[in-house]
């Protein structure tokens, strides 16, 4: 529906991970913000930040792209895990390549989130969207997840629309 922007879906991380700190930033948290401002920069400007696919695993959404990049697979060197499952980086994100509108998604769902304990946050997780997938997460679907608003989710299609269009 969307395309991802690799340069903002990695900075968006870059983000998250200078603003919660070493010691919380396991993945499973990182992703689950990203998910979170994700669909708030989506309900709120009609489309998300990263545009990654967002894939159903068993604890919650996550960010294909970004997780093969934590994982060492892309931009090797950029992310490291430490203790298995915990992301550090010694890079900041480029200030240049997030609007305030994402920099402002981005903080709401790192506040909302950054003191969920593992459980509650892959059960907030579990909306709707997660639920009816089979595999890839559909950004209209993570839109119904958090509003019925017709005019919210005509703006949705005609933004994704328009960015598959080609001239």
């Amino acid at each position: 529906m969307f395309d991802i922007d690799k340069s903002k879906a990695i900075n968006s991380m870059l983000f998250v991970l200078n603003q919660l700190g070493a010691e919380k930033s396991d993945a499973h948290k990182v992703f689950k913000i990203l998910y979170f401002a994700d669909q708030k920069h989506l309900v709120n400007y009609g489309r998300p930040i990263t545009g990654d696919t967002y894939v159903k695993m068993q604890y919650g959404p996550v960010p294909s792209f970004l997780r093969n990049v934590s994982e060492g697979n892309e931009k090797e060197g950029l992310i490291n895990k430490t203790n298995k499952h915990f992301l550090t980086t010694s890079y900041q994100y480029d200030e240049e390549d997030l609007s305030e509108s994402e920099i402002e998604c981005l903080n709401e769902a790192i506040a909302e989130n950054k003191d969920i304990s593992f459980k509650k946050l892959t059960e907030k997780s579990h909306d709707s969207a997660w639920q009816n997938a089979q595999w890839r997460i559909d950004y209209l679907a993570m839109a119904k997840a958090v509003t019925n608003n017709p005019d919210i989710l005509n703006y949705i299609k005609i933004n994704a629309l328009n960015e598959q269009m080609c001239f």
